[in-house]
């Protein structure tokens, strides 16, 4: 049996075919609308913390249960989330978040104090004079080129070669193994540094000021209230975990 086609129709569905094919059909308004208002604020976190990233990470989903936090423990990790991922906020140490041009929303506070002294911690003794040619480790949370810069300004001196790890517990082994000369890290670290190693570990303060404590940077002003809000109901322990004592509104 013959069948004879509607030339018109048979031409509206190849057009039909082509457009889903296309991805050029927008999802029913009622349904994006609700898959808008069910989403969760995207949270994702870079910090120098004595913890696992994968416990850091547990504690906020528990307690920030209205975001959606991803917690990295690698620069490039992090930076590949960013690009990728799109966030709704950051959170990570002012010089992260310098980086890329955002100001804090949120900013965290330690003892009355929105920043923390960086220290150089050697063996036996500090690192006095020139540190031409030293070899200085320190977390990678800017990139090579990021990282060297902020640690050119810390040290107050450009000819000294960096060795990046890429966690807080990679530094002590650069001092234990003589794989570095010294090793920059916050002053609030030192204690559990301390803690861990027999060497005896001399540091100084270092000259190019103080760095900015965890803040949070709030990229989709649509969410603002709810980020900042979640962030502010954060109890002592999780706060501590963090390290800071209390956050302030920017």
């Amino acid at each position: 049996m013959i069948r004879f086609c509607n030339p018109r129709r048979h031409a509206l569905q190849v057009i039909a075919w082509l457009v889903v094919g296309l991805g050029l059909v927008r999802p029913y308004q009622p349904l994006r609308r609700a898959m808008a208002q069910n989403a969760k604020p995207m949270v994702h976190v870079l910090l120098q913390l004595d913890a696992k990233s994968s416990v850091v990470e547990k504690t906020l989903q528990q307690h920030l249960p209205g975001l959606d936090i991803t917690v990295f423990g690698r620069f490039r990790d992090f930076e590949e989330g960013l690009t990728n991922g799109h966030p709704d906020a950051v959170l990570s140490i002012g010089p992260v978040l310098q980086q890329r041009g955002k100001t804090a929303s949120l900013q965290g506070y330690r003892g009355g104090k929105s920043a923390e002294p960086y220290l150089l911690a050697s063996v036996n003794q500090p690192l006095e004079g020139s540190l031409a040619g030293k070899t200085i480790g320190v977390v990678d949370l800017l990139g090579r080129d990021g990282t060297q810069s902020f640690l050119n300004g810390l040290l107050k001196a450009t000819d000294v070669k960096i060795k990046r790890v890429a966690k807080i517990e990679d530094l002590l082994p650069l001092l234990e193994f003589s794989a570095a000369d010294g090793i920059v890290l916050p002053s609030s670290m030192l204690g559990r540094l301390v803690e861990r190693t027999r060497l005896v570990i001399k540091t100084k303060e270092l000259p190019g000021g103080l760095v900015g404590l965890p803040a949070v940077a709030v990229l989709n002003p649509v969410v603002r209230d709810v980020v900042i809000r979640s962030f502010q109901q954060l109890d002592a322990p999780t706060k501590r975990l963090l390290g800071i004592d209390a956050w302030s509104v920017q």
